[in-house]
């Protein structure tokens, strides 16, 4: 087996694996709510030196999320909120603001709407939302929020703020983990447009769980087949030139 086949095979075998890796991480978060399944792809690098060998190296990138939205289930929790259209919410994180699918919402100790872990829920003046307790809440298709206090459960309900609905960034979007994901950097979001909220609903994951099994299924076994190919390669190259030796 040539340096060059030899290289070309390992490339292979790397873009393999990081299918793998996509695959894995998709289905084990199938069921995880607002999850946007992750993507694997590759592009042609030929090699650079002065000793490169001929052809090409395959280098795996991160071409972002799938955007589209997960199906929206009922759950009859007042808290939960699904998205449909091109929408995703806006939340404040520790290392800057993101942006998720997961509308299973949570009002603080501090009075703030918050996702599932905390981070809190922006308006559409880009600050955080903040609620008293309530004897009832509504969350209209356009995201106000509006309740009763329920310090005063016979007054007339209030409105608390806007959720911010913002497109999917034309830049594309990074994975961060727990269904959030971070737009480029000096990216300028933009507000959703024909999108809205579903109150009592949430979207689930986007992944297609059948069809990536299928898909880690065929990586796994075309793993194999270049594994075994460049095993009996090398090793009919190695008998050449043990022939050759004794010649």
């Amino acid at each position: 087996m040539t340096a060059a086949s030899l290289y070309t095979a390992m490339a292979g075998l790397q873009q393999i694996t990081a299918q793998m890796q996509a695959n894995a991480a998709n289905l084990a978060n199938a069921q995880t709510p607002g999850y946007a399944a992750i993507q694997a792809a590759a592009v042609a690098a030929p090699y650079e030196g002065g000793n490169a060998p001929p052809g090409a190296d395959v280098v795996a990138i991160a071409p972002g999320p799938n955007t589209v939205a997960g199906s929206a289930s009922h759950t009859g929790d007042p808290m939960d909120v699904a998205l449909h259209g091109d929408a995703w919410l806006e939340v404040q994180t520790a290392n800057g603001n993101a942006l998720t699918r997961n509308g299973s919402l949570q009002i603080t100790s501090a009075g703030i709407l918050a996702d599932g872990s905390g981070n809190p829920i922006l308006s559409t003046g880009g600050a955080p939302i903040s609620v008293p307790p309530l004897a009832s809440m509504q969350i209209a298709p356009d995201g106000t929020i509006s309740g009763v206090p329920a310090s005063t459960p016979g007054a007339p309900a209030q409105n608390f703020g806007q959720i911010n609905l913002v497109a999917t960034p034309a830049a594309g979007l990074t994975d961060l983990g727990n269904s959030l994901f971070a737009p480029a950097a000096g990216a300028t979001l933009q507000p959703a447009s024909n999108a809205s909220l579903v109150q009592n609903y949430i979207n689930g994951s986007d992944v297609d769980a059948t069809q990536t099994m299928v898909s880690l299924i065929s990586d796994s076994r075309s793993y194999q087949l270049q594994t075994q190919l460049m095993k009996t390669q090398m090793g009919g190259s190695d008998n050449l030139n043990s022939l050759l030796a004794q010649g």
